[in-house]
């Protein structure tokens, strides 16, 4: 479908190989492909039981929207670069779904490290990674000894081992010990990671941790993610499959950590969001991503993207920085009941399988894409550009047996009901975000994409008191498109003080890394840019300056280097003044809201051009893509072919 977006050939010689951006989240999978001129794009269920199968279909959907046919050997051989992000690893986490470790610390710090996590209310995590005592060992401890207690936790059932000691000469000890009991090229080989391998953070605490949730999630990360590259390599892709991480930077597979993948989806939306707001000079956005299981809400202020220097992943802190993204479980999948009498959302999801009850796959649960259904808003014949029938019935009986007969409702209020609860519910937690910040709700723009971002957008705008709202042309996939603004980087952090006693030496250090790591990468490191920032926490966010005239503040802090080879990436069209003309004709239907029913005006989104205006109650509609405008609301379509909406009441 054309678009506003075109590629721009920075740092490349062609217009004509394929770019493809994959963003694999929990119910499904999306797919952006730029092929000089114009964007495709699609969705394809994720498969949670097996992710190589999603990664493929959406790979095959997608090249018979380009060629006609289903073409998954020519178009991987067509192109250029494949930026890829999982939901995997934040998965494996949420489910508890992780390979278990075994974790051995100094003697006497045994409940130190549990104490970590435990403390902040996630203990449960802590004992599924950890199923096991953790085990202290002294300082210099014998190979005999220590091979006796790596027997032992064997015994236990453990497949991996994190080395968590507060001495990195120590741990590389141990490495050396296990490396010669234990030899890689035996059957009997142990998986084991150093702690001091994964970061250099000088707390013990968060970076043993960090090691631990790398560990726990390799396993999984490392089967799956080169089996997508085996698909790209048997078909004959020219470039190394890239992972998008959630540091806003892609890298291959070889060379990214598992715990870099964790909340890399909603980067992308993310990254997206920043284009965004300085494409339309917007002081504050909140980006809104509503998926099947989630929505992730984020903040992107004079352009930047707010960044904790100590990441939490489900509160436990870990030595990785990572974007601020509020996520709560509201998306279209959220399971629907009645609690003390009230309406809850979730935090349970019927996913993609069985999915909603509509959906016909035998989910019985209520969920808002079945009440969406019902209010007329979502089209069920036409759902996933046709691909999915939706069925009425069962969406009614669901709503019924599950809220209506609860609360003593008809199920037309019922609906009425749940799309008011979720659009509250959603609304607050944007308001209280806004406000966490010294920001004025009326001063900010709501971003909306995701599957379900747009379809409830000006209610949820309403509630959180927002007066304008931005659907881009490519909301359904829009974490997929901000994929596409990533570089080939890879970044490096040290503590201040290590660099304070010779500035040029620790600089050179890191350069000589990176420039290692880039060779890797396939990319020449004279191409490469190499640029040193210093890192200072305020209020546990990250305050960047530029390393300027080679001194070092006084401050505590890191020192940071960023080295990066452009990759081909598009340009979004400027908005500009176009003469106004109103939309005229379509169809009307039938939108039952809030215990009354509105006539809305129905749109093809393929129909309406730049310049196109109009007002509420209307109803968008597109293959992936649904968006209920009410009363009360204009619109028009900007020059990149974006809906902005702006409350007129």
């Amino acid at each position: 479908m054309p678009t506003g977006a075109a590629i721009s050939t920075k740092g490349t010689g062609s217009v004509m190989e394929l770019l493809i951006n994959i963003d694999n989240g929990g119910t499904f999978t999306d797919v952006c492909v730029f092929d000089g001129a114009n964007v495709h794009h699609g969705k394809s269920p994720t498969t949670p039981h097996d992710l190589t199968q999603c990664f493929v279909k959406s790979l095959e959907h997608i090249s018979k929207k380009i060629y006609g046919d289903a073409d998954l050997y020519r178009l991987i051989r067509d192109t250029k670069y494949l930026r890829y992000s999982t939901t995997s690893g934040t998965n494996a986490v949420v489910e508890r779904k992780g390979t278990p470790v075994g974790l051995i610390v100094d003697a006497g710090q045994e409940g130190d490290i549990y104490g970590a996590i435990a403390s902040t209310g996630h203990d449960d995590l802590w004992t599924h990674m950890v199923p096991q005592d953790v085990v202290g060992i002294a300082p210099g401890i014998a190979s005999e000894a220590l091979v006796q207690v790596v027997n032992r936790m064997l015994e236990q059932g453990m497949k991996r081992l994190v080395i968590g000691l507060s001495s990195a000469a120590e741990e590389q000890r141990v490495k050396e010990i296990l490396l010669d009991r234990y030899p890689r090229h035996l059957l009997g080989a142990v998986p084991f990671m150093l702690s001091h391998e994964v970061s250099q953070d000088s707390d013990s605490g968060r970076r043993v941790v960090t090691a631990v949730l790398n560990s726990y999630l390799h396993p999984g990360m490392e089967h799956f993610l080169y089996g997508a590259e085996g698909v790209c390599k048997t078909h004959f892709m020219g470039s190394p499959l890239l992972i998008y991480r959630n540091d806003g930077d892609s890298a291959r597979v070889a060379k990214t950590t598992a715990i870099r993948t964790w909340g890399s989806g909603p980067r992308g939306g993310l990254q997206g969001a920043v284009a965004y707001a300085e494409l339309y000079k917007l002081p504050v956005v909140v980006g809104m991503d509503i998926g099947g299981t989630t929505t992730d809400v984020s903040v992107v202020r004079n352009g930047k993207i707010g960044l904790q220097m100590y990441g939490r992943v489900e509160g436990a802190q870990t030595s990785v920085a990572l974007p601020d993204i509020l996520s709560f479980g509201f998306g279209g999948s959220s399971i629907f009941s009645i609690r003390n009498g009230r309406i809850a959302i979730g935090p349970e999801s019927v996913g993609a399988a069985p999915g909603p009850a509509c959906f016909g796959r035998g989910g019985t649960e209520a969920t808002l894409t079945d009440a969406l259904l019902l209010a007329g808003i979502v089209d069920g014949e036409n759902y996933l550009g046709g691909e999915l029938k939706l069925d009425k019935d069962r969406a009614r009986n669901a709503i019924h047996h599950r809220i209506a007969e609860p609360l003593g409702l008809g199920v037309d209020d019922a609906v009425a009901a749940m799309i008011d609860a979720f659009e509250q519910q959603v609304g607050s937690q944007i308001a209280q975000t806004l406000a966490d910040g010294g920001i004025s709700a009326g001063d900010a723009t709501l971003l909306v994409f995701g599957g379900g971002g747009p379809i409830l957008a000006t209610g949820i705008a309403e509630a959180a008191g927002m007066r304008s709202v931005i659907v881009p042309d490519l909301a359904a996939v829009f974490s997929a498109f901000g994929i596409g603004f990533s570089g080939l980087a890879h970044h490096y952090l040290q503590p201040l003080e290590h660099a304070a006693g010779d500035l040029d030496a620790a600089k050179a250090v890191m350069t000589t890394r990176a420039k290692r790591d880039m060779l890797g990468e396939g990319v020449s490191s004279d191409d490469c840019r190499y640029e040193f920032a210093v890192w200072e926490e305020r209020s546990g966010e990250v305050i960047e300056h530029p390393l300027t005239n080679g001194k070092l503040p006084a401050s505590s802090g890191k020192l940071s280097l960023r080295a990066s080879f452009d990759l081909p990436t598009f340009a979004l069209t400027p908005d500009k003044p176009i003469g106004a003309s109103p939309l005229s004709g379509g169809a009307t239907t039938r939108i039952g809201r809030n215990g009354s029913s509105v006539d809305a005006a129905v749109h093809a989104a393929s129909a309406i051009v730049p310049g196109n205006t109009g007002a509420g109650p209307a109803l968008i509609r597109s293959e992936y893509l649904t968006c209920f405008v009410k009363p009360g609301w204009k619109l028009r379509m900007s020059a990149n072919r974006d809906l902005i909406l702006e409350e007129t009441k």
